[in-house]
């Protein structure tokens, strides 16, 4: 029967599957625990720690002691289809059946590729994967402004991590298991079922009784097509952080049309967060680079240089000094018609004696997939001798391929 195989087979391919490939990778599965206060097993009574803990038995043979667990785990969670898999697989083991004798319920093999890939997902943040991300800060979070959170996801490796501002420090405090678009990440066109690569901001939210059951508990929009999507001519719409349907806990890791999904537990949980009105920054990265301490102070001081350095040559009046910091082939992304917008800014600069600059940083974000562009907002205060205005700012900056310089390709 192509494409069908008897659930009889799953507990080799699955735990062959698990062990031999995170034995060595992932650590001790049972360090995992002191993590696991950061998992948001507060707000889901302990649904990833549980499932863990089943794995953790079989790994070690124990497989009377992981079904006590995981029928515990099913009478706190009924419709954990992972958990109904995994005692499935508990009572084959049990009955010696491996040789695939007797009558089983089936599943397709696109089923157990997606259940094989959350369990893996899980077990593999279970060990250095979430030590690491727990002791060091994502390479996206230069500067965060006034921004009292801050969401970024791992969306190869299926999880969303969030970010409180400490005095301008981001500090983790929950991360939760994610899913995203059934055909991965990356989104180009409008139906290709990829969550997109970006930073984005919430800007609406939606309680989930005027939503269909497919969306769970509610739902939080994010402005995808931001302006670089747009430039580069991405199309599609509707990217939402929403739950999950009612009859089961937790989705597949690729099983959306585009959106990122949480269980109904963690999406109430990340609500109390999260806010349209504060526009909430949500950073969707392909893979998070992860600093240490002293690499992101070190970077930081980089990123601020840089803006820092545009600012001073604006406001010496030295005019040549103030254009090397735009891009002459890309202004505007490549839209912007670069000798008139040139023109304008000579004559400009012709009438001016002083010029004053001031800005209060509301985010510095290295852009996701692309080290070499990062996006500042800031709320600028311009001052001269003929002018003065306030007024909110984005630029998006690009390192140069050539020379390796960095240069504005977008300000608005």
């Amino acid at each position: 029967m192509q494409g069908i195989i008897k659930k009889s087979l799953l507990s080799l391919l699955l735990l062959a599957s698990f062990f031999s490939t995170y034995a060595n990778t992932a650590g001790e599965v049972s360090h995992s625990h002191d993590l696991h206060f950061l998992h948001a097993d507060q707000a889901n009574n302990g649904y990833e720690s549980a499932l863990i803990g089943v794995i953790e038995s079989i790994e070690k043979q124990n497989l009377t002691d992981g079904l006590h667990k995981i029928d515990a785990h099913l009478e706190v969670f009924p419709e954990s289809r992972e958990g109904h898999l995994l005692r499935a697989d508990i009572l084959q083991a049990l009955s010696g059946s491996f040789d695939g004798l007797g009558e089983h319920e089936l599943i397709t093999l696109e089923d157990l590729k997606k259940f094989k890939h959350q369990l893996s997902n899980r077990l593999k943040h279970s060990g250095d994967e979430a030590k690491r991300a727990h002791e060091n800060t994502p390479a996206n979070l230069m500067e965060l402004g006034e921004h009292k959170h801050i969401m970024v996801a791992d969306l190869t490796n299926g999880r969303l991590y969030l970010y409180k501002n400490m005095t301008g420090k981001p500090v983790l405090i929950r991360d939760y298991y994610l899913s995203i678009g059934s055909e991965g990440f990356g989104k180009e066109v409008e139906g290709d079922n990829r969550t997109p690569v970006g930073v984005y901001e919430v800007n609406r939210y939606i309680e989930g009784k005027a939503l269909p059951d497919l969306y769970g508990k509610g739902a939080f929009p994010v402005n995808y097509p931001n302006l670089y999507d747009r430039s580069l001519n991405r199309t599609g719409y509707g990217i939402w952080l929403h739950g999950t349907p009612s009859s089961t806990y937790a989705r597949s890791p690729w099983s959306s049309e585009g959106c990122f999904v949480l269980s109904n537990d963690d999406l109430l949980d990340i609500g109390k967060y999260i806010s349209a009105d504060d526009r909430t920054p949500v950073i969707l990265s392909d893979k998070i680079e992860w600093l240490n301490d002293e690499e992101f102070e070190t970077r930081q001081k980089q990123y601020m240089a840089i803006v820092d350095e545009w600012k001073a040559d604006w406001e010496s009046l030295d005019i040549d000094a103030y254009l090397k910091h735009y891009s002459t082939e890309n202004l505007n992304f490549g839209k912007g018609n670069y000798k008139q917008w040139l023109k304008r800014k000579y004559s400009v600069n012709k009438a001016k004696t002083f010029v004053q600059l001031d800005f209060d940083i509301k985010s510095l974000f290295v852009y996701p997939g692309n080290k070499d562009m990062f996006v500042v907002k800031f709320r600028q205060r311009y001052l001269s001798n003929n002018y003065s205005s306030e007024s909110d700012k984005e630029q998006y900056w690009q390192r140069d391929t050539v020379d390796g310089q960095w240069r504005i390709v977008y300000e608005g």
